[in-house]
């Protein structure tokens, strides 16, 4: 089985964090076998949010909306995660979920 393909964008973006060498580990890492994965799942609440927040970060600046509320940007979407608002919590929720399917696949891959 080959390997999800990855945009360069999403390449920038971590795909785990291992909290005991505060070490985020990318695609290409784990690709080449010189990382292993760590499943978010075995991250604390706070690790997954560091995850989540270096993501947002590490990708461009973009406007976002839920379907009430005002636009957020990138630095907002950041805010509420660090603050544990309402949008912020669906936020890590959803990259959570999408970060867990992307590893469980390149996992079957790299087997």
């Amino acid at each position: 089985m080959a390997l999800p393909q990855i945009d360069e964008a999403n390449r920038k973006k971590p795909l785990c964090y291992d909290s005991s060498r505060k070490k985020f580990i990318y695609f290409d890492e784990i690709a080449a076998k010189k990382e292993a994965i760590i499943s978010p799942s075995a991250l604390s609440r706070n690790d997954q949010k560091k995850l989540i927040i270096e993501r947002q970060l590490a990708g461009p600046d973009y406007t976002t909306q839920a379907m009430s509320g005002a636009p957020l940007k990138r630095d907002d979407v950041v805010k509420a995660i660090r603050n544990n608002e309402e949008y912020g919590l669906v936020t890590v929720e959803a990259e959570i979920s999408y970060i867990t399917e992307l590893l469980e696949e390149i996992r079957r891959s790299l087997k």
